[in-house]
C-alpha cells in the first residue's frame, strides 16, 4: 500500500497538475522523459557506458524520438548517440552478406541466408530507455496521488481537475487496496464522466444547423477532451500548457490569455475560431 510521506516537491507537482489540461499523470511523466533526455543529451552523452546503453536500445523509440525532434538544441547529442547506432548497423548489415549456407539448392528456392539471425543481429536489445523512465514516473505519482487521496487539498484539486486519462485511471484502480481508496478515486472521475456527456450533447447539438447560431461554451472543445480521457499522452494532453477555466465561464475574445503551444503556431484561423476557449487556439471545431 501507498505510503504517505513528507509533502515534498512531488506532491505539489502533482497538486498543481491536476488544475492543467489533460491527464495530470501524462503531464508529469512527459516532465519527468523530458528531463531524463535533456541530462542525456546535455550532460551524459559522452559517458562510454550512457552510449553503450543506447547503442543496445537503438536509441529511443518513435514517441521519445518525436520529443526530441520538436525540442531545439539538441541537434549535437543526438547525432553523437546515432553515430555509434548507424556504425553498428552498417557493420552488422555488412557483415550479414557474408553469414549462412550459400547452398545453391536454397539460392535456387530463394530461401535467405540465416535471416532469422540476421534480424535478431540487426534488432535492438533492450528496450527504450525513456519509456522505462516514463513507465516509472507514472508509478510513482499514482502511488502518490493514492497515498494522499484523501488529502483535502489534493482531493479537491482532483474533484477540480479533468481527471486521469483511462490507461492511468485503470493502473490506479488497480494499486488501490481499500475501498476507501477507490471511492475517493472513482467518485470524482464518475462526475467528470457524466458532465462531459452533457458537454458532448450540447457539443452535438449546436452542431445542428437550427442551432448553428449559438456561440459555443465549456462543451467548445469537448470532442478534444474525449479522446485525451481516453488515450491520454502527450499528444492530447501535456503539451497543453494553460490553465483550464472554470467550469461554467464563457471566456469573450477580448479576455483570452493563453499560452501558445510549443509545436503550434498562432494562426489567423486561431482568432476566427468559433470556439471562445483558448486552450486549443490553433484548432477549431
Amino acid at each position: 500500500m501507498p505510503e504517505k510521506m513528507g509533502k515534498h516537491t512531488p506532491y505539489f507537482e502533482l497538486v498543481d497538475a491536476q488544475s492543467m489540461a489533460g491527464c495530470p499523470i501524462c503531464r508529469l511523466v512527459f516532465k519527468a522523459t523530458d528531463r531524463y533526455l535533456d541530462g542525456i543529451l546535455w550532460e551524459a552523452v559522452l559517458d562510454s557506458d550512457v552510449r553503450a546503453k543506447l547503442k543496445a536500445s537503438q536509441g529511443f523509440c518513435g514517441e521519445h524520438v518525436d520529443m526530441l525532434r520538436r525540442t531545439p538544441g539538441r541537434a549535437l547529442g543526438i547525432a553523437l548517440i546515432y553515430r555509434d547506432i548507424i556504425r553498428a548497423l552498417a557493420e552488422k548489415t555488412d557483415a550479414a552478406l557474408f553469414q549462412g549456407d550459400r547452398s545453391p539448392w536454397r539460392r535456387l528456392l530463394g530461401k535467405a541466408h540465416h535471416s532469422e539471425q540476421v534480424v535478431a543481429d540487426l534488432s535492438a536489445t533492450v528496450p527504450c530507455p525513456a519509456c522505462k523512465i516514463g513507465e516509472q514516473a507514472a508509478d510513482n505519482y499514482i502511488d502518490l496521488l493514492l497515498a494522499y487521496v484523501d488529502d483535502p487539498q489534493l482531493a479537491e484539486a482532483y474533484a477540480q481537475g479533468e481527471g486521469l486519462c483511462l490507461p492511468h485511471f485503470l493502473q490506479a484502480i488497480e494499486r488501490a487496496e481499500s475501498q476507501k481508496m477507490l471511492e475517493h478515486l472513482i467518485g470524482p472521475q464518475v462526475a467528470r464522466y457524466r458532465r462531459m456527456l452533457d458537454d458532448l450533447d450540447e457539443f452535438i447539438r449546436k452542431r445542428d444547423h437550427r442551432f448553428r447560431h449559438e456561440k459555443y461554451g465549456e462543451e467548445g472543445d469537448v470532442w478534444l477532451r474525449t479522446m485525451n480521457t481516453i488515450v491520454g499522452g502527450r499528444r492530447l494532453g501535456a503539451e497543453r500548457r494553460h490553465r483550464r477555466a472554470p467550469r461554467g465561464r464563457l471566456v469573450g475574445r477580448k479576455s483570452l490569455t493563453w499560452r501558445a503551444s510549443i509545436t503550434q503556431p498562432l494562426t489567423a484561423r486561431s482568432w476566427t475560431s468559433r470556439l471562445p476557449r483558448a486552450r486549443w487556439p490553433h484548432i477549431a471545431a
